[in-house]
């Protein structure tokens, strides 16, 4: 039996070897699988910070495109107001021509009138004029004259911008402001 037993002895080793390769293998294999474990979890742990990251700057950047699209909103509509005050204001500037003064002569009683004087073809009664005047006469002129009446201020002024020359006289109007500056 003991002869068996020697005989069996390096099978016996080669079995126990065969173990402890494979008691060593599996170990190996298991470090190995823990190491790739925890590098798995730290390259999650990267691209899951990564992903936080990226959504943060999406975040950031959908609320300034918001910002800006209100912003250019915003601009355009007070582009558009800019427009409409700066077209007010020249309404007003044509509406508030200048005052020419008709005659210094002042008598007593005489009171001050304003009568709007147009000249629709203007170009064609002074030829060499610039623009501007000729705008001016289209646009209409205010003078302001003196007279007794309104009736006395509509004759001196059709007297001196005669209809037949082209001159289209309006109605006198009593004048508003302050006359002692004239």
């Amino acid at each position: 039996m003991m002869d068996r037993l020697f005989d069996a002895l390096p099978l016996w080793f080669g079995i126990l070897g065969g173990g402890v390769v494979a008691l060593q293998v599996m170990t190996n294999v298991r470090q190995r699988l823990r190491r790739a474990e925890r590098q798995h979890q730290g390259h999650q742990g990267r691209v899951h910070n990564a992903s936080q990251a990226v959504r943060e700057h999406a975040r950031a950047t959908l609320a300034l495109k918001r910002e800006q699209r209100q912003m250019e909103v915003e601009l355009a509509e007070l582009e558009q107001i800019i427009e409409e005050c700066e077209q007010q204001a020249e309404r007003e500037k044509v509406a508030d021509t200048q005052i020419y003064v008709f005659d210094e002569r002042k008598n007593i009683g005489d009171t001050a009138f304003v009568s709007m004087i147009t000249h629709p073809d203007f170009n064609n009664l002074a030829r060499n004029a610039p623009d501007e005047v000729v705008q001016s006469w289209k646009a209409g002129r205010r003078y302001l004259i003196w007279a007794a009446s309104d009736k006395m201020a509509h004759a001196k002024v059709s007297m001196r911008f005669n209809q037949d020359k082209g001159y289209r006289v309006g109605q006198p109007a009593p004048y508003e402001g302050n006359q002692d500056n004239f």
